[in-house]
């Protein structure tokens, strides 16, 4: 945050400078934006001219990938919240990046205005508030381990149907829509009900998202 006022410091990532600019119309008035299409560069900027509210990144990028990015940023600051850019949602990406990048959110190009806003300022409240509730001290993280099956859905999550988990399961192999209506002889329609469920069940807003929640949750297993 900025120290004189409650404006989120926001750095951007990613080597298209089209997009660069895109994103930092959206944001422009409610964040001060930094931006580089260097991910090596936004290692630097990270640690002599933090600390930073959010950083979104792009995950295809020369020398090193977002999740990569992320990976390294988090040795510099393990609060600053991470939202990964891509436009390859991909099941061993989704992975990657819960295990490894430890990303706040997933958002798959090209992304909504509304959505993109929405999502960098609910990440910039998460960091105020982690500030606020620690008075500058560091929250310790959880055990990294896999939780036992069940624990973490069966208190926070409504319990999913087998057909939901049939879907989920289609989905994180990379089925469309069409092909797991195919799979499972149901219409399109049932299967885009089904996949509703799952978004609200799993309190997400995109397949990936749902992938790296259903990973985290242990609902799929890699």
């Amino acid at each position: 945050m900025n120290g004189e006022d409650n404006t989120p410091r926001v750095l951007i990532v990613d080597d298209d400078e089209n997009y660069l600019a895109s994103v930092r119309r959206v944001l422009h008035g409610q964040c001060e934006i930094l931006t580089t299409k260097d991910p090596l560069q936004a290692l630097k900027i990270v640690e002599h001219q933090g600390p930073f509210a959010v950083i979104i990144s792009d995950y295809r990028m020369p020398v090193m990938n977002g999740i990569e990015l992320f990976s390294r940023i988090l040795m510099i600051d393990k609060k600053v919240q991470r939202i990964l850019l891509t436009g390859y949602p991909e099941l061993q990406m989704a992975i990657d990046a819960v295990n490894h990048g430890k990303i706040t959110a997933f958002l798959t190009k090209p992304t909504p205005s509304v959505s993109l806003r929405s999502v960098v300022m609910e990440a910039a409240q998460t960091y105020r508030e982690s500030h606020a509730n620690g008075q500058g001290q560091e929250i310790p993280e959880a055990p990294d381990k896999e939780p036992a099956a069940g624990q973490i859905d069966a208190k926070l999550f409504a319990p999913l149907t087998v057909k939901e988990k049939e879907i989920l399961a289609l989905v994180a192999k990379g089925f469309s829509n069409a092909e797991i209506s195919t799979n499972m002889t149901i219409t399109v329609g049932t299967v885009k009900t089904h996949i509703n469920n799952l978004f609200w069940k799993l309190d997400v807003n995109s397949r990936t998202k749902m992938i790296a929640k259903a990973i985290e949750l242990g609902l799929i297993k890699t």
